[in-house]
């Protein structure tokens, strides 16, 4: 279960493990202290909410609770693969705390500096759509075109309105407002044309067509 495209996903292996290497004295520690993957992925989330609630004037604490959300999102991976407890409920756990920011930062920007309501709203939810699609059609083994991931970009552009206390998010977010509602039409395309030619190529599971009653 990932949102990884099929020419991302070997790319993506590689750098697991190069992750791996470098989080493995703090995952050691870790484990010794008893933590779990699902606790450093809510930990992370709540360092999220903080930065979501944190105003302009301390700026520099929502910096360092991003960081620290990052730093959590990096280390549940690992965490799970040194304790040998990966499994999909636990990766279904990390795609959503992965994807909160993209919820709750965007309400955060209307709040904190004016950023323009029905972009932020829009990108959310057509970015969290995408997203659950994507996971979807991999399950699927449905293929997609490369896509772009603006996420990490957005929350740069957050963090940078924030610390100027100016609006820098509104026109980024209405661009990929548009670009992930073609996106997710394109994935729905594909999932429907998946289901469409396997039920094509599976007629017997077809309802059996009704006899016909001649009139007498």
């Amino acid at each position: 279960m990932d949102y990884f495209n099929f020419e991302e996903r070997a790319s993506q292996r590689d750098f697991a493990g190069i992750r791996d290497r470098i989080f493995s004295p703090v995952t050691n520690l870790l484990v010794r202290l008893g933590v779990r993957p699902n606790q450093v992925s809510a930990a992370g989330v709540g360092f999220l909410v903080l930065a979501g609630l944190t105003p302009p004037s301390l700026a520099w604490l929502a910096i360092l609770a991003m960081a620290m959300y990052v730093l959590c999102d990096g280390l549940d991976g690992p965490l799970a693969r040194r304790t040998g407890t990966p499994h999909p409920g636990g990766l279904l756990v990390d795609i959503v705390a992965d994807q909160l920011g993209v919820v709750i930062l965007p309400a955060a920007a209307i709040y904190h500096f004016g950023a323009w309501g029905p972009a932020m709203v829009l990108f959310a939810a057509a970015y969290v759509a995408f997203i659950g699609l994507v996971v979807y059609a991999n399950e699927l083994r449905v293929e997609l075109r490369r896509f772009i991931r603006s996420k990490y970009a957005f929350f740069l552009l957050y963090l940078a309105s924030l610390y100027f206390d100016r609006d820098l998010v509104s026109h980024f977010c209405a661009l990929f407002a548009l670009y992930y509602s073609v996106e997710t039409f394109e994935t729905l395309r594909r999932i429907y044309a998946f289901h469409a030619a396997r039920q094509a190529a599976s007629p017997g599971d077809a309802p059996p067509p009704q006899k016909r009653r001649d009139i007498p």
